[in-house]
């Protein structure tokens, strides 16, 4: 019988671990093979090329970012061919099997960690036996085990990472890594708070497909592991590998609890790593203590800020710190400062997101107790609690649209410097606040922007609080190309005219002499800007970067301007 393994990834860039993992677990066994798609790509055309393949049994793994496609997808698949054995796995099932199996056109549930479950179920249906197989439901019984698999059986099997399928494609793919599997804590919207203990890899398998990967075309690998520096000797034993085994345009992420991370540590990575090599995901989420005590989340606000401090100040490693909107406790007011307390950190990146209700999580089924009213569908964002009204949640959504497009896109550093530092000082939140407010009442678009349009909104917004920074902003603005743009978002002297003054200033061969240049250089690669009437901003896009000059038509002036 023959098996197709698949899913609908949210990005091209993405692969899933996961059937890799279930086919080199079970590909020796059984016909099986796998296919990936993504959740932009046409349903109907996803099932034709599934149907194609005149397979008996599918496997499909359903996350919360494709469980409404999916959906869709096993109607069209069973619409057209009933007798196809339909298996679900992954997290979005995994809790709550019989409502699937109740819901949906399927046949089976895999709970958990299916790599060696899901050849138990393949050989069952294969020789007709009973399918009451611990971590497998079906509508005649559902499992209440969650299955996981024996670490050191599935480090003997192929590995996931080296198969010669996805060799030629490594380097424009995002490459998931995991060295370990479980989480020791507890917090209550998180699924991985229900998974018991941490599982290692060994070390030589480890290693062993890190330097593949390594020597490979791969250009960013994301390591799986809730908690990577949870064992010393375990992330010294990896960070160590790493940095021995550096290579230009690879970067490696991680997801850190910042509280556990000692001086040592911090001084070691200071002191040995490569620049732009790592990036480290800190999740906070709050800085509230009885909100984080509600969820189950352990943490030390001062020694993790003060950790964090210490990795920028070593500026080796980038950043990205976590927030979550809607937690139990914390109202507006009191989420405006968990905002302003971990923004003050100065990370490259702060993620807003959320609450979601996830299936199986504890939060979830304490609801009731904190006041929640949530989306019944995918993935399951919260309206409101006890303590946070909806109005107030779509503020905070308006903030984030802010903060990703005028903070973490990194196009507007020197802008973003002087506002805080002259004008928001330790009022982060409110700046991000205020722009959401300036677009919903402008009704300025969230998509379908041009870059110009993002600094011409900023400009509009700065100038409406009396902020004039404009020269700032028009640096910010060039330097966010490499060749010279098209457009500016304010021209103040038009096609034609800046076609004739950069002629003439191309025929100065005083002024190209004395700095290096050519006409062609001029009449090509410069954008010209008005200071004053004879004085103009000469910004040149050249291959090793973007320099700039000052130009004046009058002598006496330029004289006095030299």
């Amino acid at each position: 019988m023959k098996t197709v393994l698949s899913t609908l990834n949210a990005k091209y860039i993405h692969t899933s671990l996961a059937l890799r993992w279930l086919y080199v677990a079970n590909k020796d066994r059984f016909d099986v093979s796998l296919r990936e798609y993504t959740i932009k790509e046409n349903i109907n055309k996803i099932a034709n090329e599934l149907l194609g393949t005149e397979c008996s049994i599918l496997g499909l793994s359903v996350s919360i970012w494709n469980v409404k496609q999916t959906k869709e997808l096993v109607s069209v698949l069973k619409k057209n061919k009933p007798g196809l054995i339909i298996i679900l796995g992954g997290p979005e099932v995994s809790y709550e099997p019989e409502f699937f199996l109740d819901t949906w056109n399927i046949d089976y549930v895999i709970s958990g960690e299916g790599e060696f479950v899901l050849g138990e179920l393949l050989d069952a249906i294969q020789h007709e036996k009973s399918t009451e197989i611990p971590g497998i439901s079906s509508r005649k019984h559902i499992s209440k085990a969650i299955a996981q698999a024996d670490i050191e059986k599935l480090s003997r099997l192929d590995s996931p990472y080296m198969l010669p399928q996805d060799a030629e494609e490594m380097g424009n793919k995002l490459v998931y890594f995991e060295t370990s599997r479980g989480c020791p804590y507890q917090c209550q919207y998180c699924l991985s708070s229900l998974e018991k203990g941490v599982r290692y890899f060994p070390k030589d398998y480890i290693l062993g497909n890190l330097k593949y990967l390594i020597e490979s075309k791969a250009k960013q690998i994301k390591f799986l592991d809730r908690t990577f520096n949870l064992n010393r000797e375990h992330t010294l034993m990896v960070f160590g590998f790493l940095i021995k085994n550096y290579r230009p345009n690879l970067s490696c992420q991680f997801e850190v609890y910042a509280d556990l991370l000692k001086d040592e540590m911090i001084d070691y990575l200071n002191d040995n790593l490569p620049e732009n090599y790592f990036r480290f995901e800190i999740g906070i989420q709050s800085t509230y203590e009885p909100t984080n005590v509600a969820v189950k989340r352990k943490q030390d606000f001062p020694l993790l800020a003060g950790n964090v401090q210490k990795i920028m100040q070593g500026g080796k490693i980038d950043l990205h710190l976590d927030l979550i909107a809607g937690l139990p406790y914390e109202t507006l007011e009191r989420f405006r400062k968990s905002f302003n307390d971990v923004f003050e950190l100065g990370a490259k990146e702060v993620q807003l997101g959320f609450l979601k209700m996830l299936r199986g999580t504890n939060l979830r089924k304490d609801a009731d107790k904190y006041g929640y009213k949530y989306d019944d569908e995918a993935p399951y964002e919260i309206f409101y609690n006890s303590d946070i009204s909806a109005e107030e949640l779509s503020r905070i959504h308006e903030a984030e649209h802010a903060l990703e497009k005028f903070w973490n896109s990194g196009r507007f550093p020197e802008t973003m410097d002087i506002v805080f530092r002259s004008y928001y000082k330790g009022k982060y939140f409110e700046l991000f606040d205020e722009v959401g407010q300036f677009y919903k009442e402008r009704q300025y678009p969230h998509r379908g922007y041009q870059l110009e349009d993002l600094f011409r909104y900023l400009h509009e917004f700065l100038l409406s609080k009396n902020i004039d920074l404009f020269e700032t902003l028009r640096e910010d603005y060039y330097n966010n190309f490499s060749r010279k743009p098209q457009g500016f978002w304010e021209d103040t002297i038009g096609k034609q005219r800046r076609k004739q003054l950069l002629y003439q200033i191309g025929q100065d061969k005083i002024f190209l002499k004395k700095h290096g240049l050519n006409r062609k250089v001029i009449e090509k690669l410069t954008v010209i800007d008005m200071l004053s009437e004879d004085i103009f901003l000469l910004t040149i896009f050249l291959p090793e970067g973007n320099t700039t000059f000052k130009y004046c038509f009058d002598k006496n002036k330029k004289e006095q301007l030299t």
